[in-house]
């Protein structure tokens, strides 16, 4: 999603931003419980990665990250420190 295509007052990844990863600790919606698995067998607690896309829906904003196995893989913004605090 582009700036272009979110009003102003919203903030949300794009394309190329860092995120980084928090833990999957938090309750998610039950579908997504393969999401949450996911990210625990497949992301480093304090590790930082690049959005690759990310889509946001009423109460879901979802980021998908670079990296090899990490493709096809969607993760809730919420698990995730953005934007990153120095």
């Amino acid at each position: 999603m582009t700036k272009e295509q979110c009003p102003t007052n919203w903030q949300w990844p794009e394309i190329g931003d860092k995120v980084k990863f928090k833990g999957a600790e938090g309750r998610y919606y039950p579908h997504f419980i393969n999401v949450i698995q996911f990210a625990k067998n497949n992301l480093q607690i304090g590790k930082i990665y690049t959005v690759r896309n990310c889509e946001v829906y009423s109460s879901w904003c979802a980021v998908w990250l670079e990296g090899e196995g990490l493709s096809d893989a969607f993760f809730h913004l919420s698990m995730f420190e953005w934007p990153i605090k120095e």
